[in-house]
């Protein structure tokens, strides 16, 4: 895996728009949770977010997908913090919470609010570029690789602190989660060009041989014997 805060690749194939109805709301309101939830568009994010007014006049004028090292170096230069764009963050009941802020055809820009614990599912990025920036709070991002196997492994870590900018796109594999203690929120500000609308997702195998089974009383309840894998779904799950 590539070493942390820099981009993965810098190809911006041509593709065809996914179809996106637009919507609006008076404030950053959502009517689901978990990471599926979207939010409604605010009506002038520009005045509502001053901070974010560069950033949205850049996606505004996509007309196609985004370089991956533009959006990270447009965060990377973006000075914000986690009261400039509270009027924009939710928190779920059921899992971390994706509040739309602004969206095209092209482009859609998010805020993230992780409780400690929430996680994304373990997935990919499949034809999409894909950069966040930690606003508020401490993240961990784990970076997987495919094996000869088929199956996928962790290869590393990193604890991303407030202004560390995550890149990534098509084929990388990783999960994004908030190990914070109870109790410790985490901001993070997405942008995905285009928008998502599938991705592959992955789960660890965890079968046990009927030899073997004695010898594993207790489980773990991190990760249960309900998962299945090695999977690769192009399932509509809106993972970070």
């Amino acid at each position: 895996m590539p070493p942390p805060n820099t981009d993965r690749s810098a190809s911006t194939p041509t593709l065809t728009p996914p179809a996106i109805t637009p919507s609006t709301a008076g404030s950053c309101e959502g009517d689901s949770f978990g990471t599926s939830s979207r939010a409604g568009l605010v009506p002038n994010p520009h005045i509502a977010f001053p901070k974010l007014t560069p950033l949205i006049q850049y996606l505004d004028s996509l007309r196609a997908r985004a370089d991956l090292s533009k959006l990270s170096s447009l965060l990377q230069s973006l000075d914000v913090t986690g009261s400039d764009i509270a009027g924009c963050c939710q928190f779920g009941v059921k899992g971390y919470r994706r509040n739309t802020i602004a969206r095209s055809d092209w482009y859609e820009l998010l805020a993230l609010c992780w409780r400690s614990a929430d996680c994304t599912p373990i997935h990919d990025h499949q034809g999409v570029s894909c950069a966040f920036k930690i606003i508020q709070g401490v993240g961990t991002e784990i970076r997987f690789s495919q094996t000869p196997s088929g199956l996928i492994r962790p290869v590393g870590f990193i604890e991303m602190n407030p202004g560390y900018v995550c890149a990534a796109e098509d084929a990388d594999i990783h999960q994004v989660c908030n190990m914070q203690a109870a109790g410790t929120d985490l901001v993070t500000l997405h942008m995905y060009s285009p928008p998502i609308i599938a991705m592959n997702t992955y789960a660890f195998a965890n079968f046990i041989s009927p030899d073997a089974v004695a010898s594993y009383i207790h489980t773990v309840p991190a990760f249960q014997s309900s998962f299945e894998a090695p999977s690769a779904t192009g399932t509509p799950d809106l993972p970070c």
